[in-house]
């Protein structure tokens, strides 16, 4: 079990976008859940949403961004944190398409942490590659931010 090094951290859900449905072309939108989970000082806060039902959201450029402003962990800060977040398109009639996973982990002090993570944070723009981005994936793009809680 990791130490508490005596601070606090929040990390808060920014935005999800989806750029694949995951339905057939006459289908505007997709039926879709997400989970998160955050990892640190031995302490896994797990989220479920939406609670009930699902969200339709289509992969159309105006319209396929889910502004979310969740608060995904609040809590203290270890030497180590992961942030997972997993979505699915939900099917009625087959098995649920399941979006990229994603994963990204952070070491050391806490106070290093704080920041917004999206696409295009970590490369800039005209370099960036679904490959060299974790929050670019091939079928859906995350955006959050942490910071002292």
């Amino acid at each position: 079990m990791a130490e508490e090094t005596g601070g606090r951290v929040r990390v808060i859900l920014r935005w999800i976008q989806i750029l694949d449905k995951m339905e057939p072309a006459w289908e505007e939108v997709g039926e879709f859940r997400f989970q998160t989970r955050v990892s640190t000082a031995g302490t896994t806060q797990e989220f479920h949403f939406p609670e009930a039902g699902h969200y339709e959201i289509s992969d159309h450029p105006a319209w396929n961004k889910l502004v979310l402003n969740r608060v995904i962990y609040e809590g203290p800060a270890g030497d180590s944190m992961t942030i997972e977040l997993l979505g699915q398109e939900i099917d009625s009639l087959s098995s649920n398409d399941v979006l990229d996973h994603y994963q990204r982990q952070f070491e050391g002090s806490h106070d290093a942490w704080y920041g917004w993570y999206g696409p295009g944070e970590d490369v800039p723009p005209e370099l960036t590659k679904v490959s060299e981005d974790p929050e670019m994936m091939d079928k859906w793009r995350v955006c959050y931010i942490i910071q002292p809680a």
